[in-house]
């Protein structure tokens, strides 16, 4: 494992939460800061015992950018990479030095792509307002997010899979889409908003509670059928030119013939959460069965998207 890039100057474990900077220039641009991998984000870090969030945003943003501010401000709560809660602070820049972490620094238009979808400054920009049109939630699957903020279920599909997954269901007009897993209906309602008005889409729930709440989920549109019982049943109903496999059953290395077999000829067979390997589970260092029935099955040609630096998603074509 290679040593940290960048200094450390409040290395202390002992915290009792977390701060980030937003500082804002009069022209729009936010100020970022580097990332040992080679990433951006903003200024931020733990807060230490006996200081407020406040004081932790001040001290972290002149830690790692050199930038020496005052609140101007009430902080907007946010989720990190992680789902680590923070809260970000707006400050006014009232003078900027080398960082003393040794960082480099970038002042980015935050309401620009890529900039915008940032995890970090989506958040910002859709509290106050100014998140692109582009980037806006699909109305079902806002709804969707809801109902599993409700049941505390957290299960869906991630927000840059389910993106994945409406783009791939644009590339099928007219065909018949298979969700295996629906949850709380977030990844069908990804499905639907990609879909043209002649596709249909046929999800399949285990859990009686959860299925019920995709039903009333999706019931607006049409195009969606919620069925409440087990996956094998579902692929009776083939042949699919899409499925997205997201139930733990479906994901078993042995049910990859069958949900090949309910898939027509240049159907996708979609599978997610599948770690980097720089968050490989020790217990697959050896290698990943799931991955290797997938890559060594002979009717399927097989490519890995990451989509995000957490998250790696398998796309199969049927030959």
């Amino acid at each position: 494992m290679s040593s940290p890039k960048f200094l450390n100057l409040s290395a202390d474990t002992n915290r009792v939460g977390r701060a980030c900077a937003w500082i804002e220039r009069d022209d729009g641009a936010v100020l970022m800061t580097g990332l040992d991998w080679g990433g951006w984000t903003l200024p931020g870090g733990g807060v230490q015992p006996g200081e407020t969030s406040a004081e932790a945003a001040l001290r972290e943003a002149w830690e790692e950018t050199g930038a020496r501010c005052e609140v101007r401000g009430e902080p907007l709560p946010l989720r990190g990479a992680h789902g680590e809660p923070a809260d970000c602070w707006p400050l006014r820049l009232l003078s900027l030095d080398p960082s003393p972490e040794g960082r480099p620094v970038a002042w980015v238009n935050p309401r620009a792509l890529p900039w915008a979808d940032d995890v970090q400054l989506r958040q910002v920009l859709a509290a106050r307002g100014e998140l692109p049109a582009c980037l806006d939630l699909p109305p079902l699957v806002s709804v969707a997010r809801q109902e599993a903020r409700r049941l505390s279920f957290d299960r869906s599909c991630s927000l840059e899979t389910g993106r994945l997954l409406r783009t791939l269901a644009a590339s099928k007009p007219g065909g018949r889409l298979l969700d295996l897993g629906s949850g709380v209906g977030e990844s069908a309602a990804w499905l639907l908003a990609g879909m043209d008005g002649a596709a249909r889409l046929l999800t399949v729930e285990a859990d009686p509670l959860l299925a019920e709440t995709a039903w009333e989920v999706l019931a607006p549109d049409l195009r969606a059928e919620v069925l409440h019982g087990d996956w094998r049943g579902a692929l009776e109903r083939g042949p699919f030119d899409l499925t997205f496999a997201d139930c733990a059953p479906a994901k078993e290395t042995a049910a990859v013939a069958e949900l090949v077999a309910s898939l027509k000829p240049g159907g996708l067979l979609v599978m997610d959460n599948f770690s980097p390997p720089g968050r490989l589970p020790e217990a697959l260092y050896g290698g990943d069965p799931r991955r290797d029935a997938l890559f060594g099955h002979p009717r399927l040609t097989c490519t890995e998207l990451e989509v995000s630096r957490r998250e790696r998603v398998v796309l199969a074509v049927k030959r």
